[in-house]
C-alpha cells in the first residue's frame, strides 16, 4: 500500500518538477484541528484530530511538489479517515485524540529528511503510535519529491522506468539493511534488561520492516531505520531506531 501511494504521487507530480534547483525555504505549517461531532468544542468532542505538516514557499515547482504531498495527506485524512473513525466510535468510550507532529531531522543542499509521528491517545494513554520518514531530493528534475533508499545509495538513477531493475535494486538494498539491522537487534536482545520479545525472529523482521521507506536521515546524513512501536517490543517502548552510515551500507551491497 505504501509503495502504491508514493508511486501515484510521483506520477501526479512529475509534470510539476522542473529542472530549477532554487533553494527551498519554509513557509507557515499546514496545520489544523478536526472535531467530531460537528460543532463540538475541543473539550467536548469525542474525536479530536490535530495535524501539523511542513510547507515551503511556493515560488518554484519543487516547493509546489513538496507542498502537494502534505496537502494530499490532509485532504485524505479529513475526507475519509477522520469521518470514518469518528462516526464509528461509541460516545461512551470518551474522547480519542490523534496528534500528528513532525521534526526536520536533516537538511543539506541535496536532501531534506522529515520524521512524522502520529499518536492516538485515549484517557491520557497512548494507544497507537506510527512513525513515517520522508526524505526529499532537493536537486535535479525530481527536486521536491520523496526519494527512497536505492536512489540515495545510487543503486538507481532518478527517472528509472525499468520495473525489473527497480524491484531488483530495491530488494538488494532491503536485504542488505535487514541483515545489518538484524545483527544490531541480536546484540540488543542479549542485554539483561532488553524489552525485545525473545521470540522475535529474522523472519518477523522481514514481514514488518520495509527499509526502502522506513528510515530518515539524521543531522550528519546517517540513515536511521525504525521499527514501529509494538513490533519488536511492547508499544510503550516506542519505535526502535538503528543508525547505519552510508559507508556501512555501501560496503555490504
Amino acid at each position: 500500500m505504501k509503495r502504491i501511494f508514493f508511486l501515484l504521487l510521483a506520477l501526479k507530480l512529475l509534470p510539476l518538477c522542473g529542472m530549477a534547483e532554487a533553494p527551498l525555504t519554509f513557509a507557515d505549517d499546514l496545520n489544523g484541528v478536526y472535531l467530531w461531532p460537528e460543532g463540538a468544542s475541543e473539550a467536548d468532542a469525542t474525536y479530536v484530530y490535530r495535524y501539523a505538516y511542513p510547507q515551503m514557499t511556493e515560488d518554484n515547482a519543487a516547493a509546489q511538489a513538496f507542498n502537494l504531498i502534505y496537502q494530499y495527506e490532509v485532504s485524505d485524512a479529513l475526507g475519509y479517515e477522520c469521518p470514518m473513525i469518528a462516526s464509528d466510535r461509541p460516545a461512551d468510550l470518551g474522547q480519542m485524540q490523534v496528534d500528528i507532529t513532525y521534526s526536520i531531522t536533516h537538511q543539506s543542499a541535496e536532501t531534506l529528511s522529515i520524521r512524522i509521528d502520529k499518536k492516538s491517545t485515549e484517557g491520557g494513554e497512548v494507544t497507537h503510535h506510527d512513525v513515517k520518514g520522508h526524505t526529499f531530493s532537493l536537486t535535479g528534475a525530481f527536486s521536491g519529491m520523496i526519494t527512497s533508499l536505492p536512489y540515495l545509495l545510487d543503486q538507481l538513477e532518478p527517472g528509472e522506468t525499468d520495473e525489473w531493475l527497480i524491484n531488483r535494486q530495491t530488494d538488494k538494498a532491503d536485504a542488505c539493511v535487514r541483515e545489518l539491522v538484524w545483527m544490531l537487534i541480536e546484540q540488543d536482545m542479549k542485554a539483561p534488561d532488553s524489552p525485545i520479545y525473545p521470540e522475535f525472529t529474522e523472519e518477523d523482521l522481514a514481514w514488518s520492516f520495509y527499509p526502502e521507506e522506513d528510515f530518515f536521515l539524521d543531522k550528519a546524513g546517517n540513515f536511521v531505520f525504525f521499527l514501529q512501536p509494538g513490533v519488536i517490543a511492547p508499544a510503550e517502548h516506542g519505535p526502535f531506531c538503528y543508525t547505519l552510515t552510508l559507508e556501512e551500507l555501501l560496503d555490504e551491497i
